[in-house]
């Protein structure tokens, strides 16, 4: 048992701190960094290997400590809805492949693809601006 947490906590540092590497090395090249979201990559592969509970907590670190130490992403509001977002990515992905029968490709992308739509519904509410009603009370 202590065995198994210890390399749970020991793979979970490996992912935060590929989460600050990959970004560095990847948004060299603009384009690519963009379209590859480097920092969401590592949660991901820490819910799935680690637990939900790993996967959800190094990914509401994660952009925190981003923003404190190099300032990127801006902490107040993308910093704070990313982290809700990649925290919500390591859950879910971490529940669905746990909760997968058969630990296979399909799993993997099934897992990945229901992560992404989920972990996008925080993000959206975090970064909407309240909007007056058509009668002007709010």
């Amino acid at each position: 048992m202590i065995e198994s947490s210890l390399k749970k906590l020991i793979f979970s540092a490996f992912f935060l701190a590929m989460g600050f590497i990959l970004p560095m090395l990847i948004g060299q090249i603009p384009t690519v960094g963009k379209a590859l979201l480097p920092m969401h990559i590592p949660i991901f592969l820490c819910g799935m290997i680690c637990d939900c509970k790993y996967g959800a907590l190094i990914g509401f670190i994660l952009p925190i400590l981003r923003s404190l130490l190099f300032s990127v992403p801006v902490m107040y509001p993308t910093a704070i809805a990313v982290a809700f977002e990649m925290a919500c990515y390591g859950l879910t992905v971490g529940l669905i492949y746990g909760f997968s029968k058969r630990k296979s490709i399909f799993s993997i992308y099934v897992s990945m693809i229901i992560a992404m739509i989920v972990g996008r519904m925080p993000f959206g509410m975090m970064k909407a601006r309240r909007r007056p009603s058509v009668l002007g009370v709010m």
